[in-house]
């Protein structure tokens, strides 16, 4: 599994994560919205949009979530989208929050696609 940008991957695989895609993106993609932020947390700041948004992983099991992206876009690689694009190392948005939180709860591995 990784994790992208919608302007960064197109390719197949892709998941939406996000509330909506942007304007224009390929069709193909599917939409896992058990991973999306609430709409009040479009506009919030990191500091009060972690503690929330760790809320709902928190009400997730990350098994079934892993199991459930990987059936979704069988036999391809689950890439997951949002909207950021990282381009530095460090920069932060809730995929790479979901990323870290599989890599935790699963002992694996969930890389940023480049």
């Amino acid at each position: 599994m990784k994790t992208a940008s919608f302007f960064t991957y197109t390719g197949p695989g892709r998941i939406s994560i996000a509330r909506f895609a942007p304007r224009g993106t390929p069709a193909g993609f599917k939409v896992y919205r058990k991973l999306a932020p609430r709409p009040e947390m479009l506009r919030m700041e990191r500091a009060e949009y972690e503690p929330l948004y760790n809320e709902i992983l928190a009400a997730l099991d990350a098994q079934t979530v892993w199991d459930e992206l990987h059936a979704l876009v069988h036999p391809h690689e689950p890439v997951l989208l949002c909207w950021e694009r990282l381009r530095r190392p460090g920069e932060w948005c809730h995929r790479r929050m979901v990323a870290e939180w599989l890599s935790r709860q699963l002992h694996t591995s969930v890389a940023e696609f480049r």
